[in-house]
């Protein structure tokens, strides 16, 4: 018996079969997140679509579970297990387990938007040349242009930014020294987009940590915490300008700085458009940053390639099976999210049991010592090659809610934000250290413990500096 049913006169694969039903629950999960969130401020009934939107995201999790990585199916396992060990141990903690669930399935919703940009995105030609014109700047000012430009560039672009901006290099130093002059080295080159994209991940407001962060911490006012991450982003950016080497390369034609310097302004113009709409939708709508950016992440998706038809999907590309791509592409980072949440929350409910909440409220445990213990903590199991994901969501949960993020919301958040950004830097299983060493030709190990370590150290110091100021200020 194969797998090929015939369905009306149509052949379908049981894989046809799964992707148009992963598709359906993709839309079912997205929008009744979204109508639920916003419905909520008009009539509390319309909460009832969290559980429907809940319902369909574990679904999609439990189709796509075959098809993800190992570590993917252990957290699912495991959010399984810390669910039906708290219902029936502490069925009085099913309260805090319910909004750690209708919070993964806000961080998976996210992830499935999020998957239906990277198609346009990758497939444009104007962030390709935007990302060229970096490399006209004076050899004084590329070091800075890049590390900075990196940032917004992986806005939209993502982890893709290092990869392109290193094959840009790769092609300027073949084309000079076939020319016979002198060229730009690849590998600094690669490392400001490293460290560029890294330190993105501090302040954007459609990125994972800054999620995380904002969705567990109640008193945190999230467009002031994003211009406070922006602000401390670009003041540990200008420190990093010390730490690496930058190399000459000959001035570019006149007609690509031209063409580039456009390109350029069309890129920071539209990130500064996206986070510009989020922020008034987040404003105007009452709605968390996820709950926005689930309705920003398909109207770039869909205007995007309407502005560049070199965006464009194939022909009889249908929204259904551009969503159901998205969830495939997206699903180990959706169902890892979904499955930490759970297991952040069920670790919280544990740790509380224990007395670490009493210790905190009693002034045992300081503030401040707890704050920078997540900000070195999260790097260091990123260094022991430990998902730091759920590490992160753990330390969110845990103090987010309590006494920490009540009287110090700001502090934590960057201290968490920091400390997610720093754990990509030390991690060698990260994406970003993966796709720098296979551009380096070095194993991830030497490029997070060797030549990207001045930079997590530096970044550590910096930050705690920055979060001991906060949070004597605030």
């Amino acid at each position: 018996m194969t797998d090929r049913h015939v369905n009306g006169g149509m052949g379908l694969t049981r894989g046809d079969v799964i992707a148009r039903v992963a598709g359906l629950l993709a839309v079912v999960m997205i929008g009744a997140l979204v109508a639920g969130q916003i419905g909520m401020r008009i009539a509390p009934g319309w909460g009832a679509l969290n559980w429907v939107a809940a319902a369909a995201a574990v679904m999609l999790a439990l189709i796509r579970l075959p098809h993800v990585q190992r570590i993917a199916r252990i957290f699912a396992i495991a959010a399984l297990g810390v669910a039906a060990l708290v219902a029936l141990a502490a069925p009085e903690a099913l309260p805090a387990m319910t909004r750690a669930l209708f919070q993964g399935t806000a961080f998976s919703a996210f992830l499935t938007t999020l998957g239906l940009i990277r198609a346009p995105v990758r497939a444009s030609r104007v962030i390709g040349v935007a990302a060229a014109r970096l490399f006209a700047y004076p050899a004084r000012m590329r070091s800075a242009a890049m590390t900075f430009g990196a940032q917004f560039l992986s806005v939209l672009f993502n982890i893709g930014t290092i990869g392109m901006m290193s094959d840009i290099a790769t092609d300027h130093a073949a084309r000079a020294r076939a020319e016979g002059k002198p060229g730009i080295d690849p590998a600094p080159v690669t490392l400001a987009a490293l460290r560029g994209t890294i330190l993105m991940t501090v302040w954007n407001p459609i990125g994972v940590g800054f999620a995380i962060v904002t969705s567990a911490i109640p008193g945190l006012d999230p467009v002031r915490f994003l211009a406070l991450s922006f602000g401390a982003a670009m003041l540990v950016s200008a420190g990093s300008l010390l730490i690496g080497r930058t190399a000459a390369t000959a001035d570019p034609e006149s007609t690509a700085t031209v063409q580039g310097g456009r390109a350029l302004a069309a890129i920071l113009a539209a990130v500064a458009g996206l986070i510009a709409v989020t922020l008034a939708l987040h404003r105007g709508l009452d709605i968390s940053f996820l709950v926005a950016a689930c309705l920003v992440l398909p109207l770039l998706a869909v205007l995007w390639p309407r502005i560049e038809p070199a965006a464009r999907a194939p022909k009889g590309t249908s929204p259904l099976a551009a969503l159901s791509e998205a969830s495939a592409v997206m699903a180990n980072e959706a169902t890892i999210f979904l499955a930490a949440a759970v297991i952040g929350a069920g670790a919280s409910v544990a740790l509380n049991a224990l007395g670490i909440g009493a210790l905190i409220e009693s002034g045992a445990l300081p503030a401040l010592a707890i704050i920078l213990g997540c900000l070195v903590l999260i790097p260091l199991a990123g260094a022991l090659m430990i998902p730091h994901s759920i590490v992160m969501v753990m330390a969110a949960q845990l103090f987010g809610a309590g006494p920490v993020g009540a009287a110090h919301p700001f502090a934590l958040a960057l201290a968490l934000c920091f400390a997610w950004a720093l754990a990509i830097s030390a991690s060698p299983i990260s994406a970003m250290s993966i796709i720098t060493g296979r551009h380096l030709h070095m194993p991830p190990t030497r490029v997070t413990f060797a030549v990207n370590r001045a930079f997590t150290l530096y970044g550590l110091a910096a930050s705690a500096a920055l979060i001991t100021l906060i949070y004597f200020l605030e």
